[in-house]
């Protein structure tokens, strides 16, 4: 554990390198950016909260409709074409939030739905309520279809997220990555959804922190609290690691 003065001094705050993986910043084909112009107010609170790295991840949704792929990657190239006009130095990359369905492995095949930044790995999502078996055999499912599932905000799912959290033990052994919410650590989801993240964290059985950002308010790509708590509460080199390094390994395959 460092210091109180070396965390102050963290190079996340210093030279931020912040990849979101998880965000609905795309707009128009969600419940998040309502508009090419809110999208780039977006991409700018990302730019000044440090984030460096964005994963676009419309959700994908068993009732549809769903955006072609085409037209997903051409809305990321009009965001990437106005950070270019703000000389922002940021990678932009698409991907989806999948709500799981028994379609989901076909259609991943199929190429109609994106993996993060064209990784083997997934962005997978679930009803709040979900039986824990259920998203245990889902996983599994994804991974028999040769992908790696990144849970998204586990934080949500009760049935997994009960002491001594042996449900989230067992899919880490699986080879399962968890995703948390930013706003979930601050305690702006709630008491429970802040004490699950915090003892998540402690245990160091978080791998990818990220916004869910749906609009430049409210949820939104503004962490500097969340980043505040990471480095005064934890080791700044796992910090670093589920805010950027834990990123660059999925870019990689690793």
């Amino acid at each position: 554990m460092f210091g109180r003065s070396e965390r102050r001094e963290a190079p996340a705050f210093q030279k931020p390198k912040i990849t979101d993986i998880h965000c609905h910043i795309l707009p128009g084909v969600d419940d998040g950016s309502h508009s090419m112009n809110q999208s780039r107010r977006m991409l700018d609170l990302a730019w000044e909260n440090g984030i460096r790295t964005i994963i676009a991840t419309p959700h994908f949704m068993p009732e549809g409709p769903h955006p072609s792929v085409d037209r997903l990657e051409r809305l990321a190239e009009e965001l990437r074409e106005y950070a270019y006009e703000q000389n922002y130095d940021m990678e932009i990359y698409t991907g989806n939030e999948i709500y799981y369905h028994q379609e989901a492995p076909e259609l991943l095949e199929e190429g109609k739905i994106l993996t993060l930044a064209g990784s083997s790995y997934v962005l997978v999502e679930f009803a709040p309520a979900e039986d824990a078996r259920y998203i245990r055999n889902a996983l599994a499912a994804i991974q028999a279809a040769g992908y790696d599932p990144v849970l998204a905000h586990v934080e949500r799912y009760m049935n997994l997220c009960r002491k001594p959290y042996e449900q989230i033990r067992q899919l880490r052994d699986l080879g399962v990555l968890i995703q948390v919410n930013a706003n979930a650590i601050e305690g702006k989801m709630g008491p429970q959804a802040r004490k699950i993240t915090g003892e998540l964290l402690k245990r160091q059985w978080v791998d990818f922190v990220a916004t869910d950002a749906h609009s430049d308010r409210g949820r939104s790509h503004a962490i500097g609290e969340c980043l505040e708590l990471l480095y005064r509460k934890y080791p700044a080199e796992y910090v670093e690691n589920i805010l950027w390094r834990n990123a660059q390994r999925l870019f990689l395959g690793k």
